[in-house]
């Protein structure tokens, strides 16, 4: 596959990657409404280890799942809980459009966070894109006496878990299945489920109810695989870019499960977040072609 198909093929798979993201994302809102949080986010991940242990069972992958539960696999699994729960708890009580905004802000938290843990050089000019990228929230935060949105912060705070889930995915073995990796994922956040629920009184969902949890592990799991898959064998500086489609799926999600609509500071704001971190990738795409030119020795 030559260099330009294979980007085609991971723009379009990125792309429909986050519309599956948003229509798992609406329906468990929708379900959220009338079933208890811990339920939810327990009923959805046992739906989603059933899909995916059928997958690694066709792939004849389950006699390698013992041996991938390393240290590492196991931090990333946390990491992935704590900010999915931040995420949900956000999405239950945010628009959608605002909430996929500020989760935006994870690529640029993901480059602090790299040059902060990892001695990553990282230019003013990124700097400056990692701020504005954060001043971009809090037009969506609306910090103020009384008035500051703390679920938005919850929503910080999930791209912040997803940034360090993100950094220690780069830390992992290449020799760890990226399926076993989801799985014990979906595994962390379903458990952490179940431990909300013990202080809640949950109900038999109904069959709609059922239904939309189905359709919520089916769409996550196939917004995982897209991404992976989109992601393999491409110029990351041609394709990532197609991860900001997520705004608009939310955005048409939002409006037409809930007709929500964002107003004009969170719309700006939501602006902000995109262009920073389109720049940022920017200059890291610079920097990483510099520093390939300087390790190629002289003909």
């Amino acid at each position: 596959m030559t260099d330009s198909a294979a980007n085609l093929r991971g723009m379009i798979a990125v792309t429909f990657g986050m519309a599956a993201y948003s229509i798992n994302d609406a329906l468990v809102k929708l379900v959220a409404r009338e079933l208890p949080f811990g339920q939810v986010l327990f009923l959805r991940g046992a739906l989603s280890i059933a899909i995916l242990l059928a997958v690694i069972g066709v792939t004849g992958g389950l006699r390698h799942i013992g041996a991938s539960a390393r240290p590492m696999v196991m931090l990333r699994a946390l990491f992935d809980a704590v900010g999915t729960l931040c995420f949900i708890a956000a999405l239950i009580h945010m628009k959608i459009a605002d909430l996929s905004a500020v989760a935006m802000t994870s690529p640029l938290i993901l480059t602090a966070l790299a040059a902060v843990t990892l001695r990553v050089r990282v230019g003013w000019r990124r700097w400056a894109a990692i701020a504005v990228g954060l001043v971009g929230t809090l037009f969506i935060v609306k910090p103020g006496p009384g008035t500051i949105d703390l679920w938005a912060l919850a929503g910080l705070g999930a791209a912040f878990f997803g940034a360090a889930r993100d950094l220690t995915t780069r830390k992992l073995d290449a020799t760890v299945s990226s399926l076993a990796v989801g799985l014990y994922g979906t595994v962390a956040v379903t458990l952490s489920g179940a431990g909300i629920g013990l202080g809640e009184d949950w109900a038999v969902p109904n069959r709609e109810q059922w239904t939309m949890l189905a359709f919520a592990a089916a769409f996550l799991g196939l917004g995982t695989y897209l991404i992976v898959y989109g992601f393999r064998g491409v110029e990351i500086a041609a394709v990532a870019p197609f991860r900001y489609t997520l705004l608009l799926w939310m955005g048409i999600a939002g409006f037409v499960a809930f007709g929500e609509v964002p107003d004009r500071w969170a719309l700006f704001g939501a602006a902000l977040i995109v262009l920073s971190g389109l720049y940022a990738l920017h200059r890291e795409t610079i920097a990483r072609r510099a520093a390939q030119a300087t390790a190629i020795p002289p003909a």
